[in-house]
């Protein structure tokens, strides 16, 4: 006998692969059109705030005023008796042109006498106690600049005394020096005046006339000799700009500058009226 024909399946078994293939497609589209979860990021760190520090205060206040140089050391002292020497010396002050003097001293390094009249003393203290913290010597010149010829001896004598006292209380020094206004002075007087020195001058450089700068030096370099008394004027604006000529001059002749009282190698004796001091 033959092969038989193979039977064929049920209708329903084989539509199972039909039915499971639709099914799969339609679960691939309905993934699809499903919403997506987000996804979580890491939350941002927040930022730091960085806040710059206040600016300091700037003071309105004026910065302060420097301090005042100090004096120079004081100089090796001078053997006038061996080294040929001259001494400056300025009178009539305080005055407004003293500190203006004072500074060309001091940038110089000359050291000088200042002989100043007693009611200047008493309105510029502070002047007289500069002339003595730079290393000057300090003297009177009468009370107002009066001539002691024509005052009774007694009252010029006075005069000169208030006027020392003056300079004592505006610098604490004591002097028996007195420069007589005018060069006038007769025995009388400096016999009224005990314990007190008359200082004169040899050299006058007309400072006071002539208020020319080149003049002043032409008169101070030309007249002056060993332990010659070089009178100037602190009240003449001209001497202070002839200043630096006269110091240059004097030194290129070999001439040591000093105080009055340096141009001797003892004290001064009272009773005396001088004009210049001893020389090599």
């Amino acid at each position: 006998m033959g092969p038989q024909p193979r039977s064929r399946p049920p209708l329903w078994q084989a539509s199972v692969p039909l039915i499971i293939g639709v099914f799969g497609a339609g679960l691939v589209a309905f993934s699809l059109i499903l919403p997506t979860t987000p996804t979580l990021s890491a939350p941002v760190a927040a930022k730091a705030t960085i806040t710059a520090p206040a600016p300091a205060e700037v003071s309105k206040q004026a910065p302060p005023s420097p301090l005042p140089e100090p004096p120079p050391p004081p100089q090796e002292p001078i053997d006038c008796s061996k080294v040929p020497c001259v001494a400056l010396t300025f009178d009539d002050g305080p005055s407004p042109n003293s500190a203006g003097l004072l500074d060309q001293l001091r940038a110089l390094g000359v050291k000088a006498t200042f002989f100043n009249t007693g009611q200047n003393v008493v309105n510029h203290p502070d002047q007289v106690k500069r002339q003595v913290d730079d290393g000057h010597v300090v003297a009177g010149h009468s009370w107002n600049h009066t001539d002691m010829r024509k005052q009774k001896p007694g009252k010029a004598c006075d005069d000169a005394a208030r006027t020392a006292e003056a300079i004592r209380n505006a610098s604490g020094v004591e002097t028996i020096l007195v420069r007589p206004p005018y060069g006038g002075w007769n025995q009388t007087v400096l016999s009224a005046c005990q314990g007190m020195t008359f200082i004169l001058w040899n050299v006058d450089t007309l400072d006071w006339s002539t208020h020319d700068a080149a003049k002043i030096t032409d008169h101070a370099l030309n007249d002056s000799k060993p332990g010659s008394i070089i009178l100037m004027h602190d009240t003449v604006p001209e001497t202070v700009d002839a200043l630096p000529g006269v110091v240059a001059g004097l030194r290129d002749l070999g001439y040591a500058l000093v105080t009055v009282p340096e141009l001797w190698t003892s004290p001064i004796t009272p009773g005396q009226a001088i004009y210049s001091g001893p020389h090599p």
